[in-house]
């Protein structure tokens, strides 16, 4: 059960940092961005730094769900040998 866990937050994980990585390439593009909301992401200044930091939240949340499923991995492993 738990190596179903860890390869679901793994897949997961790969698909906040693919999510993160579409929305810093299309940001410049707005017209196939896949999370253009409302104006708030409007082209200027103050919506770039909100799109900067929506980038860094995706992007943090799928390396901390790999990085959480790798670390049961090993700890998993570790008590499997004794």
């Amino acid at each position: 059960m738990k190596s179903i866990v860890n390869v679901v937050l793994q897949i997961v994980g790969g698909l906040f940092i693919l999510a993160a990585f579409l929305q810093w390439i299309t940001f410049d593009y707005p017209d196939v961005s896949p999370y253009i909301p409302f104006a708030i992401f409007a082209p200027g200044m103050m919506s770039q730094m909100i799109n900067w930091i929506f980038v860094c939240l995706l992007g943090t949340i799928g390396f901390v769900m790999i990085g959480f499923a790798r670390r049961e991995k090993r700890n998993s492993g570790d008590d499997e040998r004794g």
